[in-house]
C-alpha cells in the first residue's frame, strides 16, 4: 500500500505486471510501475473512484511496444496496445475489457485520454507525471517519494530518450501523423518542436 492505496490483486493483475517484469528492462519496468501508482495518488487527491484493474493494466502494460515483445511496423503505441490486447484475451478478459486497455494505450501519447473517463484520464496523468510533470500537480512529496523508493528512476531521462531514439531508428521513415491543423499553424509560421530530451526535463526529477 501507498497513501492508503491498495492495488488490485486480481490474477490478470499479477500476470500483466510479471509480463511486464519479463519483457522489461529495469528502468521501463519501474516507469510503468510508478505510472500507475501515480494515477492512483491522483484518483485519491481528486476524490474520484477508478476502476482500478482496468488502470494497472493499461498502465503496466503500455510500453510492451518499447520492447522486443512487441516490436513491429507501426508506432510503438499501436503495437503494445494490440499485444496487450492480445494477452488480456488470451486469458480470458473479455473483449470489451480488453479494448478498453487497448485505447488507454493507443492514445496515451496523444491528449485524448485527459477528454476520456476519469480511470483514463487519470491514468494519463499518471503518465504524463512520470515524463514530463503536470502543470500545477500537488501530490504529496512523501507519497511520491516512496513511489520512487520502491521504484528507483534509475536515470529514467537519458534511458527513455535512448529508447524513444532506438524506436525511430527502426522504423525509417518513422509512421507519425501531425494533426493537420498542426501542418496549418507550421505552413503559417514553422512551430518549434524541442527535442524529447527537453520535454522529458520538464518532469519533477533530477533524472
Amino acid at each position: 500500500m501507498i497513501a492508503d492505496i491498495k492495488a488490485p490483486d486480481s490474477s490478470i493483475v499479477r500476470q500483466a505486471e510479471e509480463l511486464a517484469r519479463s519483457v522489461s528492462n529495469d528502468t521501463l519496468f519501474n516507469h510503468v510501475m510508478r505510472c500507475y501508482w501515480f494515477g492512483e495518488l491522483f484518483a485519491q487527491q481528486e476524490g474520484r473512484k477508478v476502476d482500478s484493474e482496468l488502470m494497472f493494466l493499461s498502465a503496466v502494460l503500455h510500453d510492451l511496444g518499447l520492447t522486443d515483445h512487441a516490436c513491429g511496423p507501426h508506432r510503438f503505441e499501436i503495437e503494445g496496445a494490440g499485444a496487450a490486447r492480445t494477452f488480456l484475451v488470451d486469458r480470458g478478459v473479455s473483449e470489451d475489457r480488453a479494448q478498453s486497455v487497448w485505447d488507454n494505450i493507443a492514445l496515451h501519447t496523444w491528449d485524448l485520454n485527459q477528454f476520456r473517463g476519469d480511470t483514463s484520464r487519470l491514468m494519463q496523468l499518471g503518465l504524463a507525471y512520470d515524463v514530463s510533470g503536470v502543470q500545477g500537480a500537488r501530490l504529496d512529496p512523501a507519497d511520491v517519494a516512496e513511489v520512487l523508493r520502491r521504484y528507483p528512476r534509475l536515470n529514467f531521462k537519458f534511458a527513455f530518450n535512448e529508447m524513444l531514439n532506438h524506436e525511430v531508428d527502426c522504423k525509417q521513415p518513422y509512421p507519425h501523423w501531425f494533426h493537420i491543423c498542426s501542418r496549418i499553424a507550421h505552413n503559417r509560421s514553422p512551430l518549434t518542436i524541442v527535442d524529447a530530451p527537453v520535454v522529458l526535463d520538464w518532469a519533477p526529477f533530477d533524472e
